[in-house]
């Protein structure tokens, strides 16, 4: 087989709802020269069955069934075997616009990118590229990990992008964890200083799953935004002290979204955690840069003395226990 051009690796588990319009959605790209990637991640329905199916049909589609592992381990099972020049990211129960990978290549030539970013935008959105005006900016030296710090919206996810293979090297997602994982794979390689090309043009549409809000019940898995958020802090002391006030922001958001995570629990387990998270916030209050709506009201909330406050508000109004 000669080396496509691109390389689409899509975590599937479950998904047979989804996976036909994701698939579909990549086999019909504007760009042809690529590879679908479907690691069928343990799939108990008929994922994994009509990701065979779409195989037969189409010789650019490779599938690989593996154990349950989680998205993290199937997205590395797909760096791995990937062959493309470049790397894309899909989730099962997403889908791309027909020019994705057009805008995200042509981004990448066109200014010599290591990373290409566009926007994710709800699949109720049917125009996503006509959602925003198509500027676009440049991010070069340590711009990807300061923006990554001050919260900026295109280094959420890995999704929505298109990576130069040779610059993801060895990079991979940790596995075993839950949450963060993806903006951590994103941080991880913004460490090394890549020429970013952001667009702000909508060309990946998520479907929004209410059972994975904020509203869910607590559980351990949710550390693991202080677990990245602490990685990140040692990186950054180690090889960036120049973003420090930078870092103090992250950190503060992400006891915040702790913060947010323990409203869902009264299990008394966790009531030093939440004193040291509160601590936390009030002692960096300064470095603290709001990103998004919201970001402010909860934070004022938390330096207020509030939070109790706040929290039994939350339990009644979404009738937790």
């Amino acid at each position: 087989m000669s080396t496509p051009c691109c390389s689409i690796i899509v975590p599937v588990y479950n998904a047979e709802q989804y996976i036909k319009k994701c698939i579909e959605s990549i086999l019909n790209q504007t760009v042809t020269d690529l590879e679908l990637i479907l690691i069928d991640d343990g799939s108990t329905d008929n994922s994994g069955i009509i990701c065979d199916d779409f195989a037969q049909k189409d010789s650019r589609i490779q599938v690989i069934h593996q154990e349950n592992g989680g998205v993290c381990a199937a997205r590395n099972t797909g760096i791995d075997h990937a062959l493309g020049n470049y790397l894309s990211f899909v989730d099962s129960d997403d889908y791309l616009e027909p020019n994705a990978l057009e805008i995200l290549y042509n981004d990448i030539q066109n200014y010599g990118s290591d990373i290409s970013c566009a926007l994710m935008v709800g699949d109720n959105n049917q125009n996503a590229n006509n959602l925003a005006n198509g500027n676009y900016e440049i991010w070069e030296g340590t711009d990807a990990i300061k923006n990554a710090l001050l919260d900026n919206r295109f280094t959420y996810s890995s999704c929505a992008k298109l990576f130069d293979r040779n610059f993801i090297g060895e990079t991979r997602f940790e596995v075993g964890k839950k949450i963060h994982e993806d903006s951590f794979f994103m941080f991880s390689c913004f460490l090394k200083c890549p020429t970013v090309t952001v667009r702000n043009v909508g060309v990946y549409h998520y479907t929004w799953n209410p059972s994975s809000a904020s509203h869910a019940e607590f559980s351990e898995k949710f550390f693991d935004i202080l677990y990245f958020a602490n990685k990140k802090a040692e990186r950054i002391k180690k090889d960036f002290p120049e973003l420090e006030k930078e870092l103090n922001n992250a950190i503060i958001k992400a006891n915040l979204a702790m913060l947010h995570m323990f409203c869902n629990t009264n299990d008394k387990t966790y009531k030093k955690d939440i004193k040291q998270c509160i601590k936390t916030v009030k002692q960096l209050k300064k470095y603290f840069v709001p990103a998004i709506p919201g970001d402010k009201k909860f934070f004022l909330v938390v330096v207020n003395n509030l939070y109790y406050l706040f929290k039994l508000y939350y339990r009644i109004r979404y009738k937790h226990n």
